[in-house]
């Protein structure tokens, strides 16, 4: 999904990101969560300085976010370690999740590093996040939004979730491909919740529109 000039802008400057809905919006302060009520009302929602990638829930009642635990390991080649989180807004009451754990040798499905870029399904039961699956694609994983339930979904490198329309809850997801001697092919994959390939669309920038545009 393309963010318009002035959120992209934002987006890049160091500290900064951003996530909004109509129940307000989330935002990074040198890796501090802060929520942005409706009405412009500002609060902090955590003060650690290494929270990241935040995300309001549909319903408006959670936000989801990332914490390093440990940093990048140049010397071994080995990814960031973070665990992710959800934090309640009605009385900041925040649960871990997901424990992000250092790559080993385990399988790509299987990975739990480097979680990132969470994101809630239409109903705000599930959170998904990308994970540091293997040196040739990331992977997709979900969790609930109150804890339990970690799994693997499918491999992607970014993804957005489906929030109306005939495939609302399933997920768009950018998969790698390797295509004989001819150029890498990266295209959108349309999955079900639980990671079922339900079509391939191809590359198209405005793929999840027009996905979010289709009915019954």
């Amino acid at each position: 999904m393309k963010l318009p000039v002035c959120a992209i802008f934002l987006a890049l400057l160091p500290g900064v990101s951003l996530a909004a809905s109509t129940s307000g919006s989330v935002s990074v302060q040198q890796g501090n969560i802060v929520y942005v009520a409706p009405g412009g009302a500002t609060e902090v929602l955590t003060e650690t300085g290494v929270d990241d990638a935040p995300v309001l829930s549909p319903d408006g009642a959670l936000v989801a976010f990332t914490r390093l635990t440990r940093d990048v390991d140049e010397a071994h080649d080995s990814p960031a370690v973070r665990d992710l989180w959800v934090i309640r807004l009605n009385d900041h009451r925040a649960t871990r999740v997901v424990i992000g754990k250092p790559e080993g040798t385990e399988k790509p499905e299987q990975v739990l590093a480097d979680a990132d870029s969470p994101r809630f399904s239409p109903d705000s039961s599930i959170v998904y996040f990308l994970t540091a699956a293997s040196t040739a694609s990331a992977a997709v994983h979900s969790v609930r939004a109150i804890g339990g339930g970690q799994r693997f979904v499918t491999l992607g490198n970014a993804f957005a979730v489906v929030q109306q329309g005939k495939y609302k809850g399933a997920l768009l997801v950018e998969q790698h491909r390797d295509m004989n001697d001819q150029m890498p092919w990266d295209p959108e994959v349309l999955v079900s919740s639980t990671g079922t390939k339900i079509k391939v669309v191809g590359e198209d920038a405005n793929a999840l529109q027009k996905i979010e545009a289709e009915r019954k």
